[in-house]
């Protein structure tokens, strides 16, 4: 059975992709320069590809479990399911990784907005599982795969700069 959504999140994950390739490239091109990535530039580029790569493979997710023959309400159940496991430790451990990184650097404002509208992803997608307040569909799964690209592109646009200088 093939989702009515389908061809949405088949976009969704060519966008990611494209996101991971483009970063790619940026970070290739600071170390062309001869210029050494420091910790916190090895945590970016991580960063970028495993948001990009978390993104396409949300996008992917429903329309797989479709074409196994699960029924439409499960596949949205079941892909909330999969993707609070992989967001939820993510979000707990990034900040960690972060600090790790860059000990003497404050946490930016833009990983404390993202974080907080990443609570009300993780609420959408379990309201999405449990089938409470709405009924199972796309809509979190999409808003999800939204928001870890957003997340992946705040990140990079705020980052950019960094990879520019020396």
């Amino acid at each position: 059975m093939e989702l009515p959504t389908s061809g949405y999140f088949f976009a969704l994950a060519a966008l990611a992709m494209a996101f991971v390739g483009f970063t790619a490239i940026v970070v290739v091109l600071r170390q062309g320069t001869g210029k050494p990535l420091s910790l916190l530039h090895l945590l970016f580029t991580h960063l970028f590809v495993e948001l990009g790569l978390m993104a396409t493979a949300f996008a992917m997710l429903a329309p797989t479990l479709a074409i196994c023959g699960l029924r439409e309400d499960f596949v949205w159940r079941i892909s909330s399911a999969i993707m609070l496991v992989v967001l939820v430790p993510w979000l707990v451990t990034y900040a960690r990784r972060r600090k790790a990184a860059a000990p003497n650097v404050n946490l930016p404002l833009r990983y404390w907005i993202m974080t907080i509208l990443g609570m009300f992803v993780v609420v959408a997608l379990g309201l999405n599982l449990v089938g409470s307040l709405i009924h199972p569909g796309p809509g979190p799964l999409a808003i999800t795969t939204i928001y870890v690209m957003s997340y992946a592109s705040v990140a990079f646009l705020g980052t950019y700069s960094s990879f520019l200088r020396d």
